[in-house]
């Protein structure tokens, strides 16, 4: 009789066992079962064969790797392309690069490869599992130059780039290392793959305008579009009216070596847009305005993307937009409480000011503010007093301003939201 540890009669038995969990495997793929479950299983043939590469440790891959050198997700923070290795190449969206060197070429072919064994990687053949697992292509991603990029994604087919694309972190790396031209091609073959999610009949155009027509950004260069972000674009407003504010606002954006923009908001995240500015069917730009800068436009794309779309910034409040700028926390108060003293204390201190107004301006069929250019359930920033005492409102709109008296400002408001800043 042999002893129960010995192995030798393993041999036919184990390898009836393992051809038997790839048949499982294969219907599990074939079932849309969550590869986390295929890898497990993986990992059991692996326990059961006690192959070498078990005792060291080694099993089947789960899932893509999803972690940098650093740690850190691969979403979070890639490092941008630096101003020498873009040398002399232009940031215009618009016109098609240099086309690539031989060694570009070569890379690009080399990385093309790489790309193909991963997306095809044949783990659903037992034979193969414990060979050494394809090169993830985000590490060759993230060191690649503009040229080699360019070279890669003309290797790889549009079914390729799309399923590459589709990879976590994948868009994130490019957008700060690839030419905004082949952005553009990424973004028509896979949309919304580098651009925020828009409403139909809404795309990118690449637009030419400075981040900022000063070198500060001012309340004046903020104008609303045709998105209900007022809450929003007056909040970034509120900011820009005070010294401390323009100087968190100027911080959190970083223009990149290729000409994207990186936002750093206060809790930590980075996003990275295109200068590409969305457009109606016409050519009008859609949502905040760039003729005094493209900051306001820059902020409200990140926030875009950041929330998941364009749409996902229809209404909010100012305070919650002061809040999300400058990661400190916004006060609200009842406009009836608050007082001239109030609101020239708080300019003074420099404090970010907003006002919201009522769902409704009329009362038994009579408009309660008399010369009609209040508009209902808006946000508005407060800039100050007139010499007659009026407290001065800013149409984030960028035109239709308001005055009110402080008796107006106490009943046709909804609520008045306070940021320290810093």
């Amino acid at each position: 009789m042999r002893s129960p540890v010995d192995r030798g009669e393993g041999a036919a038995g184990y390898l009836a066992v393992i051809l038997l969990i790839a048949v499982v495997v294969g219907t599990l793929v074939t079932t849309g079962i969550p590869g986390q479950v295929v890898a497990g299983i993986r990992g059991g043939v692996c326990e059961v064969s006690q192959g070498e590469e078990c005792e060291n440790g080694k099993r089947p891959r789960e899932s893509a790797t999803e972690a940098a050198g650093d740690g850190l997700p691969r979403s979070h923070n890639p490092r941008p392309v630096t101003r020498d290795e873009w040398g002399h190449r232009s940031t215009d969206g618009l016109r098609r690069p240099p086309d690539p060197t031989e060694d570009e070429r070569r890379r690009g072919e080399e990385v093309a490869g790489q790309v193909r064994g991963h997306l095809n990687d044949p783990w659903y053949k037992p034979w193969t599992w414990f060979d050494d697992d394809p090169p993830d292509p985000r590490d060759a991603l993230s060191r690649m130059s503009p040229g080699e990029l360019n070279a890669l994604f003309g290797e790889l087919s549009d079914d390729e780039i799309r399923r590459l694309l589709d990879m976590d972190g994948v868009p994130e790396i490019l957008k700060v290392r690839a030419d905004q031209y082949l952005l553009r091609r990424l973004e028509q073959i896979e949309p919304h793959s580098i651009e925020p999610e828009a409403p139909d009949g809404i795309t990118h155009d690449y637009v030419v305008h400075p981040l900022f027509m000063k070198p500060d950004p001012e309340l004046t260069d903020i104008a609303q579009g045709g998105v209900g972000d007022c809450w929003w674009l007056a909040g970034m407003g509120a900011l820009a009216h005070t010294d401390k504010g323009r100087e968190a606002l100027k911080g959190m954006i970083t223009e990149n070596a290729n000409g994207t923009y990186t936002v750093r908001f206060p809790d930590g995240e980075s996003v990275t847009v295109t200068s590409s500015i969305a457009v109606k069917k016409d050519g009008e730009i859609a949502y905040a305005r760039v003729s005094r800068g493209m900051w306001p436009a820059i902020l409200e794309k990140a926030l875009a993307q950041k929330k998941g779309g364009y749409e996902k910034l229809d209404g909010g409040r100012a305070g919650e937009a002061m809040e999300i700028l400058t990661g400190k926390p916004s006060s609200n108060h009842d406009p009836e409480d608050v007082t001239r003293t109030d609101l020239e204390r708080w300019l003074k201190e420099g404090k970010a000011v907003a006002v919201s107004t009522k769902h409704k301006l009329f009362v038994r069929g009579k408009r309660i503010y008399e010369d009609g250019t209040l508009v209902t359930s808006h946000v508005y920033v407060v800039e100050g007093f007139t010499d007659d005492g009026k407290v001065m409102l800013y149409n984030p709109w960028g035109a239709a301003h308001a005055e009110l008296s402080m008796k107006e400002f106490g009943n046709h408001l909804w609520d008045v939201d306070v940021n320290d800043i810093r």
